[in-house]
């Protein structure tokens, strides 16, 4: 009996323990309350490689500390310093007198290079203004370091040879041309290349110029001086930091905004019933100089057919005009922000069946194009199962359906025979510059539609298939030329890219411009090797 009450004793024992056999593991408890616990400081107060870490042990008990800081070191003191050699996130141990132990993370991030340039005037002019370049750098074991730097060509300092290249610290330099300068750095720390850090500077002309904008496939909102005696080779985009969108078919300027209007992923035809919720165009600004995006209405989760095609500012009245997919036209002040669509907040400004044209051009699958306005009078351009440029007043819009006996607008129409995309109107020489998306030809003629003078029949590469191709959808004029947006051809595969080009000078996509009332006007590239969507000019000298 005496032996019995023995093992029982023990079996309890073990068992209040937490054992099951003389050879079992002692099992940590893990513990969240504050009787044990750790933090950690750093000197900064994010925490990067080689920096020393102090680890605090918070616990109210124990006599010993085992840490685990998950990077294969320990350490048995009771308040470690310990630093990290590679980047990641580390999950740190502390388990107190072997049985009580508490777990956090730690993220421990490369070291980044901080790059900082201050100016000698208060806008970077080429040629003139002097940029010092500053490197704010966390070494913190303070190893050797050495410095790359790449400069665009033509830049100018101290230090700096013929290629842009420099090894000094803070280099001093004056860049050579205009547009969005693309610094680069490489810093090295005792033989370990560090994240490369790239500076977008902005570098402006000696004079006041005006600026086209354009919308990239795929890419951002880009702008360009307008200057016409300077080596082309200095005048150099800015990329003002923001996306384009999926399609901005339309860019318009007015005041200090660039108006994008972005007709969304699906600009084509859509089946029931995903058309009801595929939509996700927006009407966007971006103000002249890059500095805020501001989002003025947007269509997200709605009916895509409802999203924002091609838009048009009257800055007299104050209103953003802008047309659906093929239905009509709606408006909403310049000063909107932040708005959500709907068609129970949003009423027509015209619709296709409240004009006389309705059935005697215009017809209900008619695709929009440009609107814009010119002496008071709308010009709509149509295409596809109805096509031309229709003009209208605000007096011919009948606020209803078009019945028997609706007299056509007074205006009258041109162009009937033209799948018309996108135009522009030369108001000095009275013409109309248009792109025609069923013959993919760029075309000029006088303001009542005769006058007939291809000006680009180079072939097109673009989207939407042959009965909506979007063909050319960005026009602009600067009063010295008119500007379109062409896509080209791929070359051939096998081929060589700059072979091809060079035997097909016109195939290239980019923004091409002529000379304005030019009896036989020449062709050239105001940028090569871009695809873009929507142009917009900025006439103000800025």
């Amino acid at each position: 009996m005496k032996k019995v009450k023995i093992l029982v004793i023990l079996s309890i024992l073990f068992y209040g323990l937490g054992f099951w056999s003389c050879e079992s593991e002692i099992e940590p408890e893990y513990f969240t309350s504050s009787e044990v616990d750790f933090d950690y400081s750093a000197p900064t107060l994010h925490y990067v490689i080689g920096e020393p870490i102090q680890f605090n042990n918070l616990s109210v008990t124990g006599s010993s500390w085992q840490w685990n800081f998950g990077d294969g070191t320990t350490s048995n003191e009771e308040n470690p310093v310990h630093s990290y050699d590679e980047p990641g996130t580390y999950t740190v141990s502390l388990t107190v007198d072997g049985v009580h132990e508490v777990r956090k993370k730690i993220m421990i991030s490369d070291i980044v290079p901080v790059v900082q340039y201050t100016a000698t005037d208060p806008a970077i002019v080429y040629n003139q203004t002097q940029v010092s370049f500053n490197v704010l750098l966390e070494n913190p074991e303070d190893k050797p370091v050495a410095y790359k730097w790449k400069f665009p060509g033509g830049t100018v300092g101290e230090g700096i040879d013929e290629n842009g290249n420099s090894e000094l610290e803070s280099p001093s330099v004056v860049f050579g041309s205009i547009g969005s300068q693309m610094v680069s750095l490489v810093i090295t720390i005792d033989g370990k290349n560090l994240t490369p850090v790239n500076v977008n500077v902005q570098v402006n002309y000696n004079q006041p110029a005006k600026t086209l904008y354009y919308a990239v496939k795929g890419g951002n909102i880009m702008a360009k001086k307008l200057i016409y005696d300077i080596e082309p080779s200095l005048n150099n985009p800015f990329d003002l930091g923001y996306r384009s969108g999926k399609h901005p078919l339309t860019l318009r300027y007015s005041g200090n905004w660039l108006y994008v209007f972005d007709a969304g992923t699906r600009f084509a035809f859509v089946n029931e019933p995903e058309y009801l919720t595929a939509g996700d165009g927006e009407i966007f600004v971006v103000a002249h100089d890059g500095s805020r995006r501001e989002s003025v209405i947007e269509n997200f989760g709605g009916n895509t057919f409802l999203d924002f095609y091609y838009g048009y500012i009257d800055e007299q009245e104050g209103m953003i005009y802008w047309a659906d997919r093929r239905e009509g036209i709606f408006r909403t002040p310049t000063n909107t922000r932040n708005e959500k669509f709907s068609l129970t907040e949003y009423d027509y400004f015209v619709r296709n069946t409240w004009l006389g044209y309705y059935g005697e051009g215009i017809s209900w699958g008619n695709i929009n194009g440009t609107i814009t306005k010119y002496n008071g009078v709308w010009w709509w351009a149509k295409h596809t199962t109805g096509s031309g440029i229709f003009k209208f007043t605000e007096s011919d819009i009948l606020g209803r359906d078009k019945v028997d006996g609706d007299p056509v607008p007074g205006a009258g129409s041109v162009l009937r025979n033209f799948g018309i995309r996108s135009f522009v109107i030369d108001e000095v020489n009275q013409k109309v510059y248009f792109a025609d998306s069923r013959y993919k030809m760029v075309i000029q003629s006088d303001l009542d539609g005769s006058g007939l003078k291809v000006i680009d029949n180079s072939p097109f590469d673009g989207e939407g298939g042959d009965t909506e191709a979007l063909f050319v959808t960005g026009m602009a004029i600067d009063g010295e030329y008119v500007y379109w947006a062409y896509r080209g051809p791929q070359p051939p595969a096998g081929s060589d890219p700059e072979e091809y080009y060079q035997a097909n000078p016109l195939h290239r996509s980019g923004i091409k411009r002529i000379k304005l009332n030019e009896e036989e006007p020449v062709i050239e590239y105001f940028i090569q090797g871009v695809e873009a969507y929507g142009i917009a000019v900025d006439q103000t000298l800025r």
